[in-house]
């Protein structure tokens, strides 16, 4: 099915723009923005330098209305990261018509240092939250997987600035504005380049924007690390093949943009498996290590060593490490609770959790009414279905229970077939009203494997209108119900006897 087909495509607004919200195309537009891109990008290399101004910006102006169709086709409450991304394309193409302004018409040997350089840092910003946004929004069940593709990918940005980048900066005088901004830049792509790699990875279904974006990403940083190592900072000149592999980045988001799956893109993914294994705590400790051996490394070799961004790096990188191993101790803490706390069949409280609520309640001082509930019954219908029968039954008569009590009570399953309702702050005629609802709740029959099966109740009913812990209360309740209990003979159904 279709992620359009639930859309009501004519009750969509009408008028001067009606054409913006017609029916998605089909791979057709993709195709012919696909071609013009490739066409532009193979010739660029055989043109002169102001035929490949022209061919630049026209590619790169051609994923503006690219990421337009993938903002109206995205539902209103999902298109802060479209908005983002289209920011970060208009602040491109203003930095690069600044920059061919301040090359071809006013002569600069670059347009470095200038305001296209303020245009690209702030697209660069637009394109950095735009790529957060989808992480977040489709990594918010993956939160543990990203914080270690982030660690890795931290890991793998201080090998390529470590060993490549800045041996070649340094060497070339580059500035230190430019070392720190190339620095940045280098970091913040490798590590949304991991995370969406994780989401790439945990998908469990194809979602080509989802490819496209991260094949942006890719272009993009080694656009960064090319120039980094080919261009002469402040020179103009630099191979045709550079801005071949950004323009590969421009088309690949305007691919994103028309993509019919940017709606996927933008829902949230699937939670994958999160467990501190011994596997996991190995990766985490080398993920602390890492940084320091990449340094000890560079020393090793006879290569300078950039002790800031040792420094921070580490320092980024231990509350992760801690962050991630607190996440999974608490996560699998919460399940330890809950699974001491609750039912496994009906994810009602058990014993231990009923006798706690118990004596919050009258440690308080509160009026309470406890109900004891045993099934007439269910031995017979466990005898004949099985336990997976017996399970069926408990999760309905569990379902039933809780919806004839108030928001607040307890319904609890004590062991077995036998129930235990705690009410606070309840009076007796209420209590009898709420035995009367459970005697009609049971009235309709249970299905158990597709089969109609009637069941009766024996209850008992006590109030604390005498001074007793929760253990005696429990005590008086489970022996009015055996007192209901003697009466199933005579009084088939429900039964109520009040302690």
């Amino acid at each position: 099915m279709s992620v359009f087909d639930g859309v009501d495509w004519e009750a969509r607004p009408t008028g001067r723009y009606r054409g913006l919200h017609s029916v998605p195309g089909g791979p057709g537009l993709s195709l012919a923005y696909l071609t013009l891109c490739l066409t532009g990008i193979a010739v660029y290399p055989y043109l002169s330098d102001a035929q490949r101004m022209v061919d630049y910006l026209v590619l790169s102006f051609a994923t503006v209305p690219a990421v337009v169709v993938g903002l109206i086709r995205t539902p209103a409450d999902s298109r802060k990261a479209m908005w983002f991304l289209l920011a970060a394309l208009v602040s491109f193409n203003a930095g690069n018509v600044a920059w061919y302004w301040y090359v071809f018409a006013m002569g600069l040997p670059s347009g470095d240092g200038t305001i296209a350089a303020i245009f690209a840092a702030l697209a660069q910003v637009f394109m950095f939250s735009g790529a957060i946004t989808i992480v977040a929004r489709r990594g918010r069940d993956d939160v543990g997987g990203l914080i270690d593709s982030t660690i890795v990918a931290m890991a793998v940005g201080g090998v390529i600035w470590s060993f490549l980048l800045l041996p070649h900066l340094r060497e070339v005088a580059a500035a230190q504005v430019s070392q720190i901004a190339t620095c940045v830049t280098v970091f913040m792509l490798t590590g949304i380049f991991g995370c969406l790699t994780r989401l790439l990875l945990t998908a469990r279904e194809f979602i080509s924007a989802l490819w496209f974006l991260v094949a942006a990403m890719g272009f993009s940083l080694a656009g960064v690390t090319t120039v980094a190592l080919v261009v002469v900072p402040g020179s103009a000149s630099r191979p045709a093949y550079t801005d071949m592999i950004y323009l590969a980045g421009y088309t690949a988001v305007g691919l994103c943009g028309l993509a019919r799956s940017v709606v996927r893109l933008l829902q949230p993914g699937p939670a994958p498996k999160d467990d501190l294994s011994k596997g996991r705590l190995v990766f985490l400790g080398l993920a602390l290590c890492a940084m320091p051996a990449v340094g000890a490394a560079s020393e090793l070799s006879g290569r300078d060593v950039d002790t800031a961004l040792l420094a921070v790096s580490t320092a980024a990188v231990t509350p992760l490490v801690m962050l991630r191993i607190w996440g999974v101790w608490s996560e699998r803490m919460r399940v330890l609770r809950y699974q001491a706390s609750f039912d496994p069949v009906t994810n009602l409280p058990n014993r231990h959790e009923f006798a706690n609520r118990l004596d919050a309640a009258l440690a308080g001082g509160r009026p309470v009414v406890v109900l004891f509930c045993d099934l007439d019954g269910f031995k017979a219908v466990n005898d004949r279905y099985g336990h997976t029968g017996g399970d069926q039954l408990l999760i309905q008569v569990a379902e039933r229970l809780a919806r004839c009590v108030r928001p607040g009570d307890t319904v609890s399953r004590f062991g077995g077939d036998e129930f235990v309702v705690l009410c606070v702050d309840m009076e007796r005629y209420d209590a009898t009203e709420l035995c009367l609802r459970i005697e009609t709740a049971f009235r309709e029959p249970f299905a158990v494997d597709g089969e109609p099966v009637v069941i009766g109740a024996s209850i008992g009913m006590v109030c604390n209108d005498r001074t007793e812990n929760g253990e005696q209360l429990i005590q008086r309740a489970d022996a009015a119900m055996y007192t209901a209990k003697q009466e199933r003979q005579q009084v088939p159904g429900v039964r109520t006897s009040v302690a």
